[in-house]
């Protein structure tokens, strides 16, 4: 599938959204970059925002993507190969919901390639849906994250943790983004948000990542090379 137009009209994540503020301060604690690559940058939203902290370039292999890409983060180079992709220049990499994408033989030569274009201390900044945790738990066959036909690779946090280490990643940091798509009972909206949303909400504004993975949407994690 490309990662076109009517993909993101799809899942509503092609303009700018509060979550990206949480990764950016994220990547600025815990990876304390001097340049960053957004691996999947997609339509570069994400890729702005890390531009108006540090220098960040992009790497997008849908052609749609990476032209909104350069348009949303002028400042940024947009890669669309691999092979295009400077070596040891970045000591810094995100890739926020983008691993779920892609096949583990792929996943592997992804990461191959990130280690050649990182410096030998660099931290990566990693998100993928989890479907152990406890929203998915919750929402069963109508979680969001199992309708998009395109997340192929659908590991839980703990195989992840085993694959990354796999690849020669240590993993430093751990954690969940907390529940966030409500609703999650049949309680009104606003209890409904309370109970479920007030440790996702902390941890928004402490910019820390401190909730237990499992126990929310997705999987957080802070990697640098073995």
């Amino acid at each position: 599938m490309d990662y076109d137009e009517s993909y993101y009209d799809a899942n509503g994540q092609q303009d700018d959204r509060p979550a990206l503020l949480l990764y950016v301060r994220l990547v600025q604690r815990y990876l304390k970059p001097t340049r960053v690559l957004d691996v999947g940058c997609g339509t570069g939203t994400l890729l702005a925002r890390l531009s108006q902290k540090v220098p960040s370039d992009g790497y997008e292999v849908s052609a749609w993507s990476a032209a909104r890409a350069r348009e949303n983060s002028p400042g940024s180079t947009v890669y669309e190969a691999g092979d295009d992709l400077p070596t040891a220049t970045y000591d810094g990499f995100t890739a926020v919901h983008v691993f779920e994408h892609i096949p583990d033989e792929q996943l592997i030569a992804l990461i191959e390639q990130l280690r050649k274009t990182t410096t030998p201390g660099a931290r990566g900044f990693i998100v993928m849906p989890d479907p152990a945790g406890r929203a998915a738990a919750i929402h069963g066959p109508a979680w969001n994250a199992l309708s998009d036909p395109t997340h192929i690779n659908m590991k839980s946090h703990d195989e992840w943790r085993r694959f990354l280490t796999d690849q020669g990643l240590v993993v430093e940091r751990e954690a969940t983004d907390g529940m966030w798509n409500f609703p999650y009972s049949s309680w009104p909206k606003l209890l409904d948000g309370l109970r479920y949303g007030l440790p996702m909400a902390a941890q928004y504004l402490a910019g820390r990542m401190f909730l237990k993975p499992g126990r929310g949407e997705s999987s957080f994690f802070v990697v640098r090379w073995a």
